[in-house]
């Protein structure tokens, strides 16, 4: 009797195993990712013809182009493809789930334009971004496997700068300065992400970067004791997609 009684609970608990399995796990944005990027982005550089800071001429209000103080606007746009990684923790509270994090990455790019003087038309200037990357912290809210985030953080760019004279006629003298490397700012943005699979997820992100002034100043080569000045201020938009292995 007490072997038929077991034999007859071990079917019953087989049979409740089949009506009634086990509940799935859901899967969590905790744990860490690799992912790729690829987009489009837009660079802005608003620069400056300062009064000279060095030699004979400092102090005086002198720019290369009298009057000092014109501004040159350049914009440079091109595709973008990085690399990133970063790990994110859930927390469930109440009905809601949050979610925070840490990112870094790196991306190619190859943003620049030149521009020209409306005072002296032999003048210009030139601006290059070749890469940027970041450390950025994130923060969202999920709605079933979608997570809408924002982040922020600091920012580094290989930027240079640029001002040359051609040495036409008519014109100011003869220059050819140049400044910046690599450039330390702060980026801020917002994206979405969806996690199509518990392992894999696709995003779409908007990142706006912002490097302050980058100058470019040295001596000029004509006349002797110039020391031409022109601050750059330079920020950049990018929007880009998104491929993430979570592990």
């Amino acid at each position: 009797m007490a072997a038929a009684a077991a034999l007859i609970f071990g079917l019953q608990s087989v049979a409740a195993a089949d009506v009634y399995p086990p509940a799935a796990t859901s899967p969590t944005w905790s744990g860490c990712y690799l992912g790729v990027n690829t987009g489009y982005g837009r660079a802005d550089a608003d620069t400056t013809d300062m009064p000279f800071g060095e030699g004979p001429f400092a102090g005086s209000g002198s720019g290369w182009n009298d009057p000092a103080y014109e501004t040159i606007g350049m914009a440079g746009n091109g595709l973008t493809g990085g690399v990133e990684t970063g790990c994110d923790q859930q927390f469930d509270l109440s009905d809601k789930t949050f979610v925070v994090g840490g990112v870094l990455d790196f991306s190619l790019m190859n943003l620049g334009a030149t521009g020209t003087s409306a005072i002296q038309s032999d003048t210009h200037t030139s601006f290059d971004m070749d890469w940027a990357a970041s450390a950025r912290l994130r923060a969202g809210v999920t709605a079933s496997d979608v997570l809408f985030y924002v982040t922020g953080g600091v920012a580094f760019a290989d930027i240079n700068v640029r001002a040359f004279d051609r040495h036409e006629v008519p014109t100011q003298g003869l220059m050819d300065v140049s400044g910046g490397g690599t450039e330390t700012g702060w980026v801020a943005g917002g994206g979405v992400e969806w996690r199509f699979q518990p392992n894999w997820s696709v995003g779409l992100e908007y990142l706006h970067y912002d490097f302050g002034a980058v100058t470019a100043t040295g001596a000029a080569i004509e006349p002797v004791g110039a020391f031409p000045r022109f601050e750059s201020d330079i920020d950049a938009d990018v929007i880009r997609v998104g491929l993430k292995w979570r592990m």
